[in-house]
């Protein structure tokens, strides 16, 4: 039989799938919506560009379907978060959930959510820069550190108490031109590819909105002026009591690597420190393989850094080998990318984020009120062309 190229659609809801087979022109929520293309796939879910007709005109938007074996979870945690908090965030910087329906198919009841849509992965811009150099530019990063902190400690998220749980170079995309018009010569010029049947379900292969475009080497006026990012990946997000998801990688936060792991705002910071560190270098700071010990005695030798003592009784520290004095520092690894001036700030603002103990690291409120040179300049520049 041949091996479906994108979502696994023949796999049931039992077996933890149970995607939605989707296709081209088909319509959704009762005739509202119709299916236009495919944007892309994840564990959890697929997303689509719809469109929705409101008196003369066409509008656009995204519609991400769940699977159906995680329909329910996402409906009764996250779907409140979503209602309640995230649509008071900055429309133009995190997804805007503007409605949500159900849709039945072979694999169950789906539960469907209706946002803007949005562009290319910001992945693109950094493998752009890797045919030239190890990373992306530092004035790059210092604007993409400060448009992620301000989400954080913006409206609906940090100050809620909610925990992203999803700072990754995966959820960091551009935004899309939506105006309709753009969208839709855009999509005349590339049109989706042929449906394919395999096991008697359709198959669309997916294809990004790439109608707004940046270069990894564009100057700091025209990243400030130009450049829009969108923070995605809400999937994970959660309220108090915080509880870390047993399949999931926080970026390997060193406390959700314990016997008996934990998760929180925090969590979201070591996040950042990781993701700034891999669009700096090129490369991530630390792996995701190997034993939780080994995995934080990596951390620990390339941190310098010291095991809280409230975790010495915990399984995961009392199995940690001897420190190993030939691994690279963080700070080593930055001054082989970067100069000796941008090694050093770029480190200052690390260790702000990358520090073992979750009660060690900087808010992201703090980051903003105390001034942080990383961020401020970051911010600076955001606001000094403008």
């Amino acid at each position: 039989m041949e091996a479906f190229p994108e979502e696994p659609l023949s796999l049931s809801a039992t077996g933890g799938f149970g995607y939605f087979p989707a296709d081209i022109n088909q319509t959704l929520s009762e005739g509202r919506y119709t299916i236009v293309r495919k944007l892309g796939w994840g564990p959890r879910s697929s997303t689509w560009l719809v469109t929705e007709e409101d008196d003369d005109w066409i509008l656009y938007r995204a519609v991400q379907i769940f699977t159906a074996a995680s329909s329910k979870e996402v409906e009764s945690r996250l779907l409140p978060i979503l209602e309640r908090d995230i649509r008071y965030a900055d429309p133009s910087t995190v997804p805007n959930f503007e409605a949500n329906f159900r849709e039945t198919s072979v694999h169950g009841e789906h539960l469907c959510l209706v946002m803007i849509p949005y562009g290319l992965p910001f992945s693109d811009v950094l493998q752009d820069a890797k045919s030239r150099r190890a990373g992306l530019p530092v004035h790059v990063v210092q604007f993409t550190t400060s448009e992620i902190v301000e989400v954080l400690a913006g409206p609906g998220l940090h100050d809620e108490k909610l925990m992203h749980a999803g700072i990754k170079l995966e959820n960091l995309v551009l935004a899309a031109d939506t105006d309709g018009n753009c969208l839709q010569t855009h999509i005349s010029e590339h049109p989706p590819a042929k449906t394919q049947i395999i096991d008697g379900l359709p198959v669309v292969r997916s294809q990004p909105l790439a109608n707004y475009m940046v270069k990894w080497n564009d100057p700091m006026r025209w990243v400030v002026d130009c450049w829009m990012l969108v923070l995605a990946g809400f999937g994970h997000t959660q309220e108090p009591p915080y509880t870390p998801e047993s399949s999931f990688d926080y970026s390997s936060a060193p406390e959700t690597l314990l016997e008996n792991p934990t998760c929180g705002l925090s969590t979201d910071i070591w996040m950042l420190g990781c993701l700034i560190f891999h669009l700096l270098t090129g490369s991530p700071l630390l792996t995701s393989t190997g034993t939780p010990s080994e995995r934080l005695g990596g951390i620990r030798d390339v941190l310098q850094d010291w095991i809280p003592s409230s975790w010495l009784g915990d399984a995961t520290v009392q199995a940690l080998s001897n420190e190993d004095t030939a691994t690279q520092s963080l700070e080593q690894r930055l001054k082989q990318n970067l100069t000796k001036d941008e090694a050093s700030a770029a480190y200052r603002f690390l260790r702000k984020c990358l520090v073992i103990d979750p009660a060690g690291r900087t808010s992201s409120r703090d980051l903003i009120i105390r001034g942080d040179e990383w961020v401020r300049e970051g911010a600076q520049c955001s606001c000094g062309f403008k």
